[in-house]
């Protein structure tokens, strides 16, 4: 079992580069978690990427299709808002609920967004997916 957070989602959908392969490596075989909002971030991001003209309209649709269809559990934040709270001061809501949701569940978090690195708090083991190059996607 594996907490995902939404840039992973993100490449794991919509990327055939590198870098998604390297997050497709990582959760075979897994199952997925994540807090229940993922969906609307993820819908977010897609929408910028589309905007953003770094993602055409068919693409960001099939990546939508595909997360309604996967079979993520997806959890409720109100039992693990007080962690939530907890890490406040080194993170935002958003990133302390897939660190609040993987400690409680003492499993790692896969993140290809690399500030997880570099904050403190997170007593749960994170996963980072870089490219060769050390960029991230």
């Amino acid at each position: 079992m594996i907490v995902i957070d939404t840039s992973s989602m993100i490449e794991l959908l919509t990327s055939s580069d590198e870098l998604g392969e390297g997050v497709r490596a990582a959760v075979a075989g897994e199952k997925l978690i994540a807090p229940h909002f993922i969906d609307l971030e993820f819908s977010s991001v897609l929408r910028g990427l589309v905007l953003g003209r770094k993602l055409d309209q068919a693409k960001a649709n099939l990546a939508l299709e595909s997360l309604m269809q996967s079979d993520i559990d997806r959890y409720e934040h109100a039992w693990y808002l007080p962690r939530i709270w907890e890490l406040r001061a080194n993170m935002t809501t958003y990133d302390a609920s897939y660190v609040a949701l993987a400690e409680a569940f003492q499993v790692p978090l896969l993140t290809v967004d690399c500030k997880f690195e570099r904050t403190p708090g997170p007593k749960c083991n994170i996963v980072t997916i870089k490219c060769l190059d050390g960029q991230r996607g």
